[in-house]
């Protein structure tokens, strides 16, 4: 993966006469029960160009800590583990070649099972999207694609990528293949408008398919957007589902306040082990790029063995340069 990566990497800077730079910081402040601190979620630095009316390239890098420590990897604090640190990773290193049939869609490209809807929602410095969040599909992978409007406000989009996302290597021979088919606007976060659309993604294994399949749906307008989505995931036997509606309304100039509530059940044979996850607060938007967002999460288990419901207050920032 990595020499392609890198193969990717150097056609692009090279093809490029000029490109235009840009990132964007997520950090907040968050105070729960047994913790209160200041966190640095996310650093992304994106070189963006056109090097043809039929070529266009983007690269961005994203600097985050991994999920691996030391408290995970040997329960042990004394060991200091290197991948606690901040790193920088490559995120995406994306060609688009457009034809007269569509565009296509070659390298570490993002993978079409998210965006939409993620733009639906509109606050992903708050938080993911509900399909990134609980982990139903990568945000990225190496792979091809390629997208078409079939007839006015109708796209389609097909995927064939490695499966494993853009963290590691592939690690067997199958492949994942994705399909979204859109109508509308697709992004309500800046422009008004409707959507509905459906995806569908199947991966083979030695054993039986992962599947997933969204079925998505927004309105923005009159200072007013809504998103709803329904996301089932089966792998084997398993199958899990997640319902997320969000709102959101411009009240003032440059302040809006806004709501998400998501349903998440991990396996839907099993009673009672479902969760809730509620979202809401009032975002502010004070020019130059920077938005700060105060907000209280509430996350509640049908299980009655959890003591009680998890509170936490954030304030999240966003700086776009």
């Amino acid at each position: 993966m990595k020499y392609l990566i890198t193969l990717l990497t150097c056609i692009t800077i090279s093809m490029a006469a000029e490109g235009k730079i840009g990132g964007v910081i997520y950090f907040d402040y968050a105070n729960a029960e047994e913790k209160s601190a200041f966190n640095f979620q996310r650093q992304y630095f994106s070189y963006t160009g056109v090097t043809s009316d039929k070529i266009d390239f983007k690269i961005i890098f994203d600097v985050g800590r991994t999920n691996v420590g030391a408290t995970i990897i040997e329960k042990d604090l004394s060991y200091k583990s290197e991948y606690t640190r901040l790193v920088v990773f490559l995120k995406k290193a994306q060609i688009n070649y457009k034809t007269s049939y569509g565009k296509v869609s070659m390298g570490l490209i993002g993978t079409n099972t998210y965006g939409v809807q993620e733009k639906n929602w509109g606050y992903r410095f708050i938080e993911k999207s509900s399909i990134d969040l609980y982990k139903y599909s990568s945000t990225a992978d190496i792979g091809i694609g390629f997208s078409r409007l079939l007839i006015e406000n109708l796209n389609i989009n097909l995927q064939v990528v490695n499966g494993e996302g853009y963290t590691q290597p592939q690690g067997d021979k199958y492949h994942k293949i994705s399909v979204n088919t859109i109508y509308g606007e697709q992004k309500l976060d800046n422009n008004d408008g409707y959507n509905a659309g459906i995806v569908y993604s199947t991966e083979a294994t030695d054993g039986d398919p992962t599947n997933m399949i969204s079925a998505f749906g927004g309105f923005a307008g009159m200072g007013l957007r809504f998103g709803a989505e329904y996301d089932m995931l089966t792998k084997g036997d398993t199958e899990s589902s997640i319902i997320s509606v969000s709102a959101n309304y411009s009240f003032m100039d440059n302040k809006d306040i806004f709501l998400r509530y998501d349903i998440y059940d991990g396996d839907t044979s099993v009673d009672k082990d479902g969760s809730s996850y509620i979202i809401t607060g009032i975002l502010l938007s004070c020019g130059n790029g920077l938005s700060v967002a105060p907000n209280v999460r509430i996350k509640s288990y049908e299980n009655d063995s959890k003591e009680s419901d998890e509170t936490e207050y954030k304030v999240n920032f966003q700086f776009k340069f």
